[in-house]
């Protein structure tokens, strides 16, 4: 039962690191490429393709965080039969 919970956070910890990473580089790619004709800057303070990223790494955050505490879940069970 310890070594489930282990396999939750570690799957939870790596998730998170790299759905940060993976999100804000997809955020800054669509960020430059959608968003970088517009003039947002004068209206909200900062530039689309950066807030593009920030958007992508908190949403790719959780969601890469989801999905690894779900693979450790699966590979856990396993391990346990």
């Amino acid at each position: 039962m310890k070594n489930s919970a282990l396999y939750k956070i570690l799957g939870g910890t790596i998730g998170f690191l790299v759905g940060i990473i993976a999100g804000g580089y997809l955020g800054l790619v669509l960020g430059g490429t959608l968003l970088g004709g517009f003039d947002i800057y004068e209206s909200i303070g900062m530039e689309g393709y950066e807030l593009t990223t920030y958007i992508g790494s908190v949403i790719g955050a959780v969601a890469f965080a989801l999905w690894g505490i779900r693979i450790a879940m699966k590979l856990s069970s396993q391990k346990e039969k």
